[in-house]
């Protein structure tokens, strides 16, 4: 895997790459202090992965964020934070950031979030779903009867796309999913594309989050 780090502080950059190099499959291929040095890299080289600190200077890790998701749709990028902004992250949210990691994570638990991005799962640090889960209770994209959702939701979507929507919500990727529901790849990602397409949703990690917190298809 190809790693990019963009965060302003060198000590924390530093300190990221001495933890990587503990993997022998895991690759640094640039480093940047702001979102725009990160964009002039990208010109060069794109990697499988950013890490994304969300404050930075001249371009933010918010903004950073979503202009290399518009260029490079295929780039995971996961969100480093330190602190309890909720506006900050559910931003990054928005803006199709595939996780968040605390940055005083430990190396096992960043490489686990780098994995599953690549694998297209999310993973999220507790603190950090929960801090999420409360900037959604702002938030209602469509009935604010939380007990008629189930029934929207059996309303606006087929009995197929409800199976898909409750393996992603058991954190499984594309892949696993076609195999549990036997069906192709490539099938599975148009259901996922139809599903947001119906119910207003950006992509995958807003659909897990939104579902949590409505408490609908939790186990």
């Amino acid at each position: 895997m190809e790693i990019m780090i963009a965060e302003d502080q060198g000590i924390v950059r530093d300190g990221l790459k001495m933890i990587l190099s503990l993997y022998e499959e895991v690759h640094i291929v640039g480093e940047a202090a702001n979102g725009e040095e990160l964009l002039e890299l990208l010109k060069n080289k794109v990697p499988d992965v950013i890490l994304m600190d969300i404050r930075m200077p001249i371009m933010n890790g918010i903004d950073a964020t979503k202009a290399v998701k518009d260029k490079y749709p295929n780039v995971k990028v996961i969100i480093l934070t330190t602190f309890n902004e909720d506006e900050y992250i559910f931003n990054g949210l928005k803006n199709g950031a595939d996780g968040y990691i605390l940055k005083d994570s430990n190396s096992q638990e960043i490489i686990k979030s780098i994995k599953a991005a690549c694998e297209g799962n999310l993973l999220l640090h507790p603190q950090v779903s929960n801090r999420i889960v409360r900037a959604l209770h702002t938030i209602d994209h469509h009935s604010s009867n939380e007990s008629n959702l189930q029934t929207n939701l059996s309303m606006l979507l087929t009995p197929r796309e409800i199976e898909v929507v409750q393996q992603i919500m058991q954190g499984k990727s594309n892949k696993a999913i076609s195999q549990v529901l036997f069906l192709t790849e490539g099938t599975v990602k148009n259901y996922v594309s139809h599903i947001l397409d119906k119910l207003e949703l950006n992509n995958r990690t807003e659909l897990i989050l939104y579902l949590q917190k409505k408490g609908s298809f939790s186990e």
